[in-house]
């Protein structure tokens, strides 16, 4: 097998191995792939290099690492919360529909859902904070019950 070149370093080291990233995709910086792909890779520098059918591979890879990793995580809150999926897509702010295409593997998160599904995965507490009543239910604590106009002022 004739060894490519390296485009960084310039050794004729490149070789093909097992590589996880991370990769940067769309708005996210790093995705880290669950399985790795065979990717040309210099032994001297770590330089990847891709040859023509590589980017499309990358770009299934993480998507499809991206869709398993967010249905395990709706998976995971569920069952630790006892909630239902519509409770948890009024925690994260988006349609229940859309966290079931989530949950299916039918559509790929945006960045900042995936993060908000990997918070509530993975701290318990953050469930109770990202409650949408949690901020309303917090103000009225402190307040008597007469006091709602204040509590209103509060909330505006």
């Amino acid at each position: 097998m004739k060894l490519k070149q390296c485009g960084k370093c310039g050794n004729k080291t490149m070789m093909l191995s097992k590589v996880r990233g991370p990769f940067p995709w769309k708005d996210f910086s790093a995705v880290t792939l669950t399985q790795p792909l065979e990717l040309l890779k210099c032994s001297s520098c770590g330089e990847l290099g891709y040859r023509p059918k590589d980017a499309e591979m990358i770009d299934r890879s993480i998507e499809a690492t991206i869709r398993a990793l967010s249905g395990m995580f709706i998976e995971n809150v569920i069952a630790r919360e006892k909630c239902s999926q519509l409770i948890l897509a009024a925690h994260i702010g988006i349609t229940a529909e859309y966290l079931s295409g989530i949950k299916t593997g039918t559509r790929t998160p945006g960045f900042q859902t995936f993060n908000f599904l990997k918070t509530l995965a993975e701290d318990a507490s953050a469930f109770r904070v990202s409650d949408p009543l949690f901020q309303m239910d917090e103000i009225l604590s402190e307040l008597p019950k007469e006091s709602y106009e204040e509590a209103l002022k509060k909330l505006a």
